[in-house]
């Protein structure tokens, strides 16, 4: 079964399972949810510089090493983050 979309009722089974709003618990809940859709969670996605940074992350996933650069960019967004 795919999960849900609609933020309103991920953010009502959240709530139901006792899940603390911000807590890691919570973060995982809705990150299990958009890959269970095969999508980037939408908080990820508003964050621009960090999409810029997805190529570079996608091929280190691949097993293609990223530059020097890409990697230090990866670094502070992380380290941001």
């Amino acid at each position: 079964m795919i999960p849900p979309q609609d933020r309103d009722i991920l953010t009502r089974y959240a709530q139901a399972l006792g899940l603390v709003e911000g807590s890691a618990e919570w973060y995982q809940f809705f990150d299990l949810a958009a890959a269970g859709r095969g999508m980037i969670p939408q908080d990820l996605m508003d964050n621009e510089a960090l999409v810029r940074q997805l190529p570079a992350f996608f091929r280190t996933l691949r097993g293609q090493k990223p530059t020097e650069e890409e990697l230090r960019k990866i670094v502070c967004k992380i380290k941001e983050g």
